[in-house]
């Protein structure tokens, strides 16, 4: 036994033997001095023999004796134990390291000493029970134990309790039976205590990158920014250099988690994830994680270059000043204090920035707001995932993996299961499907779209393909456009058509989406809007722009004022491309047409374009009925095309009589033809 745990259990025990409940002797064939004489020789006690009372019973004299032999006795051992210490044991070091870790006071080190040594000697456990047995105390119920017969600390009787500190830190379960928890047991019982095998012990696998640095360019300067002020943890010897926290935050499936892995990739750094699962490898509690990121900090900042990140950090934090299972309520102050002192670099990941509150984001060094990448920066990602598993993929498959709403990950998987199985996209596809539905996640459903849309096939007052080049072309992204024109006349479809050949993704709202019936609501849904397209590097489409644009001099309320000066204001700032569509340009707010660059007005098609549309919907020659009508759109082929495909009907003269039922039936159509 090392003499650094002889020396405390001395301690134990003459600190037990300072209560006024031990101040008669004991009988002799007491368990107490059963324990006294089996140890007496390791801890060098002197003999007890003449202290004790024997069985039978003594006259008035002699147990006067006695009782002055057991105090002359107790005085001996409690002189003993007030000896210099020796060096600290291994356990004494690991418990003073988790204490240094844990912030823990003395009391509560002596406290979890006292736990640790009961379930680690029998040499202490059997004191304690004795003690306790004497006492009439016992261990095992949390609220009957009474540290200060074994610590000559004030430790308050609930340090060990279920609403003490080292329960709350997780360190200490208390609430059926009272044991050390998973991690703290793990850490006693390290054969050697070296920092990366505690880490790898404690923390588990360092977790693997599985994107490139350059997959992240979308962040811009803050991407780098974090690497540098993150290599600053690994660089400096200083320790009083501590508190290096990052935020990341954002909506899931943004890329958070795999950007600290590939951050640390990038650095050479060990990432770690902590706090994950419990003892149980179950959900873990608040106190529970918290246990978890005090030891994972610890270990971090003693083997250097180790990023911990904590994961729906908002659980941590938010209603940790709530009241507790036991009634406690948590330290806002110790979780303040907790991010200055870390002595690792730490990355907090949360969904809803709001709920950590503002002093906990004013301690971070860096927050980087995460929306969903920009098309073409996905479809880079999913072309270097293919390549990589040796996959193959077609130009449209990779497109539609790219506008998949699933976090890169899942992407990644798909792919190499779908490699593994040597199977096709379409394998591919329904891996990633599976798993987007079992995370909740819901593809927008896409409108059936049998017409590709052909500019050439869409009539209007400039040339809509030599419009899109030129603006492909041109270094402007501040584009804004305006589509107007009767419905069915390709002005949505034109606008997906840009945002394609600028290689965007589509956001599309309609007024339903803006609107509100609550004051001030509309204004903050359009704000939205314009800011959801911009995180998302999007292209903007707004329908039925008349309702949210309508001329504020015909204004009847001050919320259709207000909702217009958002409009305005929004349309100003924003600086993506976007486009406005609407069927009643004539009713919009004059001062829409000073902050729009394009301004295009759509037309029923030509007589050739009805025929070059025909043969492309239906692969025939268009009846002269059908090349003279007035106001057809590819809206109306759109629709009879549709209808056709949907009861496999293919007669040409059938689909032109729809197409004539199309065009006859809109307002103030008539029987007018082209060209007659």
């Amino acid at each position: 036994m090392h003499s650094y745990e002889l020396w405390i259990l001395r301690r134990y025990l003459a600190n037990a033997l300072r209560s006024s409940r031990l101040a008669k002797p004991p009988r002799a064939d007491a368990d107490f001095v059963t324990w006294i004489e089996n140890h007496a020789r390791l801890l060098a006690l002197p003999d007890i023999s003449a202290s004790v009372h024997s069985t039978r019973r003594r006259a008035s004299a002699e147990a006067l004796m006695h009782t002055a032999h057991w105090k002359a006795w107790r005085a001996a051992v409690i002189g003993m134990a007030r000896s210099p210490a020796p060096n600290p044991s291994p356990l004494q070091k690991r418990l003073n390291w988790l204490a240094g870790a844990c912030l823990l006071s003395q009391s509560q080190n002596s406290a979890l000493g006292l736990l640790a040594r009961a379930t680690q000697s029998p040499q202490f456990r059997s004191l304690i029970d004795v003690i306790n047995d004497r006492l009439g105390l016992d261990l095992e119920n949390p609220d009957e134990v009474d540290l200060h017969h074994f610590s000559e600390t004030n430790t308050e009787r609930t340090e060990l309790s279920a609403g003490g500190r080292l329960a709350e830190l997780g360190l200490v379960e208390a609430r059926e039976s009272l044991r050390l928890s998973l991690v703290v047991r793990r850490l006693l019982s390290l054969p050697r205590f070296a920092a990366r095998r505690v880490s790898d012990l404690l923390l588990g696998e360092p977790a693997r990158a599985s994107l490139e640095w350059s997959d992240f360019e979308h962040l811009g300067d803050l991407r780098d920014l974090a690497a540098r002020i993150v290599a600053t943890a690994g660089r400096s010897r200083d320790v009083t250099r501590r508190g290096i926290n990052v935020l990341l935050y954002g909506p899931p499936g943004t890329g958070k988690s795999e950007f600290a892995k590939t951050l640390g990739a990038r650095l050479g750094f060990s990432v770690q994830f902590c706090g994950e699962t419990n003892d149980e490898n179950a959900e873990p509690n608040r106190r529970e994680r918290i246990a978890a990121l005090l030891i994972a900090n610890a270990i971090g900042g003693v083997a250097r270059k180790t990023i911990i990140v904590v994961d729906e950090a908002d659980d941590l934090f938010a209603g940790f000043e709530e009241d507790g299972e036991f009634g406690r309520r948590g330290s806002r102050v110790f979780m303040n204090r907790l991010l200055e002192r870390a002595t690792a670099p730490t990355i907090w990941i949360t969904n809803d920035v709001h709920r950590l509150g503002p002093a906990i984001v004013r301690r971070m060094n860096l927050a980087i707001r995460f929306s969903r990448p920009a098309l073409s920066v996905r479809k880079a990602m999913v072309a270097r995932i293919v390549q990589g598993a040796g996959f193959r993929l077609d130009e449209r498959a990779a497109l539609d993996l790219a506008r998949s709403p699933a976090p890169p990950a899942l992407i990644e998987n798909a792919i190499r299961s779908s490699t593994h199985i040597r199977g096709s996209a379409a394998d591919a596809h329904i891996i990633l499907a599976s798993s987007v539905h079992a995370l909740g996640v819901r593809e927008a459903p896409r409108a059936p779209a049998p017409l590709a849309f052909d500019p050439a096939l869409s009539s209007a007052d400039v040339d809509l393909a030599v419009l899109a080049d030129q603006v492909v072309c041109g270094r402007e992204r501040a584009l804004s456009f305006c589509l107007s024109g009767p419905p069915g006349t390709g002005k949505s479809a034109y606008a997906r058509y840009l945002a394609e050949r600028l290689d965007m993704e589509v956001l599309e709202k309609r007024f339903s989406d803006l609107s509100s019936m609550y004051l001030g609501e509309s204004e903050k849904a359009i704000a939205a809007a314009f800011e959801e397209a911009a995180d998302s590097s999007a292209f903007l489409v707004l329908d039925e722009a008349d309702s949210l644009l309508r001329d504020r001099a015909a204004a009847h309320y001050s919320w259709e004022v207000t909702q217009v000066n958002e409009m305005l204001t929004s349309i100003e700032r924003h600086v993506y491309p976007f486009a406005l569509t609407t069927n009643a340009p004539d009713i919009l707010d004059p001062a829409m047409a000073r902050r729009i660059l394009f301004k295009v007005r759509f037309l029923p098609m030509t007589r050739e374009q009805i025929a070059a549309a025909f043969r492309s919907a239906f692969g025939g020659e268009a009846p002269v009925s059908v090349l003279g009508l007035s106001g057809l759109t590819p809206g109306d082929l759109a629709t009879v095309a549709r209808r056709g495909a949907a009861i496999g009907e293919r007669n040409l003269s059938v689909l032109a009589k729809w197409l004539e039922d199309e065009a006859f039936a809109k307002p103030a159509a008539g029987s007018r033809k082209i060209g007659f």
